[in-house]
């Protein structure tokens, strides 16, 4: 357990099914569960779910994917029957939706109601530090949530993000009644639950892009099927190196750097290590990347 400071919650790690199995009944017990997510760096289309936070008024739970894996559809599917509160689910939702096919039975997105109140920039950060008074830290905002062991920093950054969800609804629910006799106000919160149903309608049919940008310069560019079938391999390490958790290959391997390789391959494998300014990513990536590029 971590210790409570100010908003933040006691809080488990779920990395087993015992863990699990201690933590579901608090779950069914709750009316609402505050949720979050962390991913790996490939964006939600591709992304990996790296961790699961959950919260009630009283506690908090982080839910580790890459130990539990198999537990995790029952799990959220167990969830899904408790309404949840999230914050900008619409990206969430899609990991949720693509990954594991299921969505909660009901959820309140924080920054659909800020948006309604009139706040033009309803990010968490900023809605923590205008409502509730806090400045949440922006150190682990982009860091790597698939290694193992996750940094302590890193566990109370994830555990605040989704203890705070219920105060900032608190919060916004008493903004909203006090100004419920503005008619701009109430007009906007009138439009609410339709908003917030036509967000989960587009989240449950989600369809992945069909388009890959570097497919589409590639072809752009007339470099034939030889290069499309390179950057087709490229942007798919790209992609299970980055879930993997290779931070570098998502930072290393840009849409840039590798249309630049294929309208200009390298002669020599020693003239594709000088692209490679990272050294770290070079020594462990160099060998895959020219059996790509080194090939006539």
């Amino acid at each position: 357990m971590m210790a409570p400071d100010r908003f933040d919650l006691p809080t488990a790690f779920v990395d087993s099914p015992e863990a699990l199995a201690e933590a579901l009944p608090h779950w069914f017990a709750a009316n609402l569960l505050a949720v979050d997510i962390e991913c790996s760096l490939t964006g939600f289309h591709h992304c990996v779910l790296a961790l699961l936070q959950v919260a009630t008024h009283d506690r908090a739970w982080l839910l580790d994917p890459l130990a539990i894996p198999g537990l995790m559809q029952p799990a959220l599917q167990a969830m899904a029957a408790v309404p949840w509160i999230a914050h900008d689910f619409s990206g969430d939702g899609i990991v949720f939706q693509r990954i594991y096919g299921v969505l909660p039975v009901s959820v309140m997105d924080t920054m659909l109601l800020a948006r309604t109140l009139g706040y033009p920039q309803p990010g968490l950060k900023t809605m923590a530090r205008l409502k509730l008074g806090i400045e949440i830290p922006k150190e682990e905002q982009d860091s790597n949530w698939m290694i193992r062991p996750l940094r302590e920093s890193q566990l109370r950054y994830a555990a605040r993000d989704a203890s705070l969800l219920l105060p900032l609804l608190r919060s916004l629910a008493d903004e909203a009644e006090h100004r419920r006799a503005d008619p701009a106000v109430q007009e906007s919160l009138a439009r609410l639950p339709e908003e917030m149903k036509r967000m989960l309608h587009r989240v449950r049919h989600y369809q992945a892009p069909q388009n890959n940008p570097v497919l589409d310069k590639v072809r752009n560019l007339g470099l034939g099927e030889a290069a499309l079938e390179k950057a087709r391999r490229l942007t798919e390490l790209r992609r299970r190196w980055g879930n993997q958790g290779d931070v570098a290959a998502v930072m290393e391997l840009g849409n840039r750097w590798i249309v630049a390789r294929l309208e200009h391959p390298p002669k020599t494998r020693e003239a594709l290590e000088r692209c490679m300014p990272n050294p770290r990513f070079r020594k462990a990536r160099l060998d895959a990347l020219w059996e790509i590029l080194g090939e006539s």
